[in-house]
């Protein structure tokens, strides 16, 4: 006579198939996705190896020297320089180095607007921006222009450019090369304090 199993023995080899299968899923799926962050540092690799003097080196995460084939210091610009000597207008941004030493925090007052959408909603934000210490105005002065100028801004924003933390990063980089750019170089960044809408 054949024997017939039993309702709980079918039920643990079904627990064992289903947690077999999610298993090869989620590994699968770890090794996509490890693939695609990986791929652009390998094309980033090759184009190297391929032009040594197109581009400078990779630098590792961790590593606090960076390999560079020619490339010029951080704070410098990175534009190529030419047979001549002279240096040609390159693509990439100009990164200035900021000598911490050489900044000063000043609180601007606290800013309170209603957004341009939706209607009703109300923003209150509150924080210091960072001076140098030759600024020419008085850093009186650069905080309540400051706060006048982060007013406009934020009477212009739609509740939904503030939701989740890479929309505030980019808020404050926003507000950083407004202040920046207003203020001819004496306003070097912005540190956000409190941001609360309501």
């Amino acid at each position: 006579m054949a024997q017939s199993t039993s309702p709980k023995d079918k039920s643990t080899a079904m627990f064992l198939v289903v947690a077999l299968l999610l298993t090869l899923v989620g590994a699968g799926t770890g090794f996509a996705v490890g693939s695609l962050i990986q791929a652009p540092a390998n094309i980033a690799a090759k184009t190297e190896e391929s032009n040594p003097g197109s581009t400078a080196g990779v630098a590792k995460a961790g590593d606090k020297s960076t390999e560079t084939h020619g490339a010029p210091a951080k704070g410098h610009s990175t534009a190529e320089e030419g047979s001549d000597g002279t240096s040609s207008a390159g693509e990439e941004e100009v990164v200035e180095a900021i000598d911490p030493h050489s900044l000063r925090t000043v609180v601007f007052p606290p800013v309170l607007t209603t957004l341009a959408e939706p209607k009703g909603k109300w923003i209150r934000l509150e924080g210091s921006i960072l001076i140098t210490t030759e600024a020419e105005d008085p850093p009186e002065i650069l905080a309540e222009r400051s706060g006048e100028q982060i007013l406009t801004y934020l009477r212009s924003l739609r509740l939904d450019q503030l939701e989740g933390p890479t929309n505030i990063l980019g808020l404050r980089e926003d507000l950083t090369e407004m202040l920046r750019v207003l203020s001819n170089g004496q306003v070097k960044g912005i540190l956000i304090n409190g941001l609360v809408v309501e």
